[in-house]
């Protein structure tokens, strides 16, 4: 009988496929090792002596009742005599008295009461002193009003500020002296044409003669200008206001460069301040 190649591999194949069961039989099965269990009967052993019903009670926790033997009573100690001590007893207890209870607060009384009343005359000082300072600032402001309203009322009439009540070259005299140049009622002595001024500055006096601005054009009319003032005295700034009526550029220019050139008291430690300097113009 020949043996051809097929039968060989399918022999060795087979060979192969029972030792690979085997192997795993071997390890899974055969050699799994089964615990010997405790051999004899299983016994319901009970706690109590009666018991009645048909189901196995749920076990509780408890242990099962077991005998107790009674031990005999220990043996009595000897009692042992201490010396007795005497106490220390307190015959007064120490209290507060019922008159020192009624002194302490009726001094708590007194004492808030003062404090309460030391309160209220600290209001009322603050109150007079604070209302004492607003009637002293309405004062000062009324005061202020009408010096301002004088002052206005002044420079209307040509009198030109707070202290400009007398107007002339001689060394003493009072009044208007007037002047034959020019064809104005009042205002400066000299310059071209007819024209006056005036100003408003409160608190404040002009130094030297108010600067006069060129008139060479030839119109009747007024130029207001709105001057600020340092407390230097000096005009920083110097522009065109309300109640011009005149409105050639060149005069009005002319105008605000000649009252740039005023020059009035110097007052330390007073802010800016606003005022004005009016030009009238009449015709030759």
């Amino acid at each position: 009988m020949k043996i051809d190649k097929d039968d060989i591999f399918g022999l060795i194949g087979t060979v192969l496929f029972h030792v690979v069961i085997f192997v795993i039989l071997w390890f899974s099965v055969l050699k799994a090792i089964i615990p010997d269990e405790d051999g004899g009967v299983l016994v319901n052993f009970g706690n109590v002596d009666m018991a009645s019903g048909v189901f196995e009670p749920k076990y509780t926790g408890q242990e099962l009742p077991h005998e107790t033997t009674t031990l005999p009573p220990p043996p009595p100690t000897p009692k042992v005599e201490t010396p007795k001590e005497d106490l220390l007893t307190q015959d007064m207890e120490e209290s507060v008295s019922i008159d020192e209870q009624k002194k302490k607060k009726e001094e708590k009384r007194k004492k808030e009461q003062e404090k309460k009343r030391r309160n209220e005359e600290q209001e009322r000082e603050r109150l007079r002193k604070q209302k004492e300072a607003e009637d002293k600032r309405i004062a000062e402001e009324r005061r202020k009003k009408a010096e301002d309203i004088s002052n206005k009322v002044a420079g209307a009439f040509g009198i030109g500020g707070a202290d400009g009540n007398n107007q002339g070259d001689a060394a003493s005299g009072t009044g208007n002296q007037g002047s034959p140049f020019g064809n104005s009622d009042h205002g400066a002595n000299e310059g071209i044409g007819g024209y006056g001024n005036s100003w408003t500055l409160v608190g404040r006096r002009l130094i030297g003669k108010l600067p006069v601005p060129a008139y060479t054009i030839q119109e009747e009319g007024k130029i207001v200008v709105d001057i600020i003032v340092n407390s230097k005295g000096k005009v920083i700034s110097a522009t065109v206001g309300r109640g011009t009526n005149i409105d050639n550029a060149s005069m009005r220019k002319s105008a605000e460069e000649a009252a740039k050139k005023a020059l009035f008291d110097d007052i330390s430690g007073t802010n800016n301040q606003s005022g004005t300097i009016t030009y009238l113009y009449k015709l030759k």
